[in-house]
């Protein structure tokens, strides 16, 4: 296919064009807060925001990614955090499995 009949056969909902047309008038900080309301993103307690990914591999090294990062900052900080690297990944985890449970509810339920 073409890129002109691409760009024909995709058009914004009509929802999604005034978002999009609000957006341009925002600041950059409401335009993200927007644009994350439709991703699902699970959050550490940390605080990082990570994108919950379709592909089961991808999500595990994301996870592991971050849970490496924290290895790093904890041992750099005098400090410990609330919880252990070894239980982040188990919370993300089942963090990840509650998006996708919440996802597939929005889905089946037809509203988004």
């Amino acid at each position: 296919m073409n890129r002109t009949g691409v760009e024909k056969t995709q058009k914004l909902l009509p929802t999604e064009a005034v978002g999009i047309a609000n957006i341009l008038g925002n600041d950059i900080a409401e335009t993200d807060n927007h644009l994350k309301e439709r991703l699902p993103i699970i959050n550490c307690e940390c605080g990082t925001e990570i994108l919950v990914l379709p592909d089961l591999q991808a999500m595990n090294h994301a996870i592991k990614t971050h849970v490496a990062e924290h290895r790093r900052t904890e041992s750099k900080n005098t400090q410990k955090s609330g919880i252990k690297p070894s239980k982040i990944s188990q919370l993300l985890s089942q963090l990840t499995i509650i998006k996708m449970s919440e996802q597939n509810t929005t889905y089946s339920d037809g509203r988004r």
